[in-house]
């Protein structure tokens, strides 16, 4: 097996949460779109400033296209953002902090960037704003740049990633349902 395939049901499990259908949808509102971009900065935003690790490539950085993002959908809903992070987040960001060795590291780096460099492209087309999260200079070579460090060694921690993200998904589908 894979890496790919031994994180398969984790990756499922994400990709089924109703936030997650929301987001493909393209009928999200934006403020609830903000809400999730700011989590995602905050998460990026701890890989990509790790004390003892970097990304195979500079160009991978997401944080500054999702600030932008941000700062244009905020432009028009003027929203509190400071206080937006969900739990989730905030354990995340403490758990990247804490990451021990180069594997775990790229664990996070192949659910995540991987996430948006395949999956992102179809979510880009379908959210308010420009969606510059998911622009990518040469994506493919980028993706190659994360395949290469790739080992099923790194499968226990990739399917805490996914964890993440699906408590993401969960905590931004209560935050939308308390809104309405």
């Amino acid at each position: 097996m894979n890496l790919k395939e031994l994180t398969m049901e984790q990756h499922r499990d994400a990709e089924r949460q109703k936030f997650a259908s929301i987001l493909m949808s393209g009928k999200i509102a934006p403020a609830s779109y903000l809400k999730y971009l700011v989590n995602q900065h905050a998460c990026y935003l701890a890989l990509e400033t790790h004390k003892s690790f970097k990304l195979p490539q500079e160009k991978l950085k997401r944080r500054d296209n999702i600030n932008a993002d941000i700062a244009e959908l905020n432009e028009d809903l003027n929203m509190d953002i400071d206080n937006m992070l969900t739990a989730s987040t905030i354990e995340y960001i403490s758990y990247v902090e804490n990451i021990k060795t180069k594997d775990d590291f790229i664990a996070h780096v192949y659910v995540r960037y991987l996430g948006d460099l395949r999956g992102g492209q179809m979510i880009a087309k379908k959210i308010p704003g420009k969606g510059r999260y998911y622009d990518f200079e040469n994506p493919h070579e980028l993706a190659n740049s994360i395949y290469q460090q790739l080992n099923d060694d790194m499968a226990e921690e990739a399917k805490k990633v996914f964890q993440f993200a699906t408590r993401l998904f969960i905590e931004m589908y209560e935050s939308m349902e308390s809104e309405k």
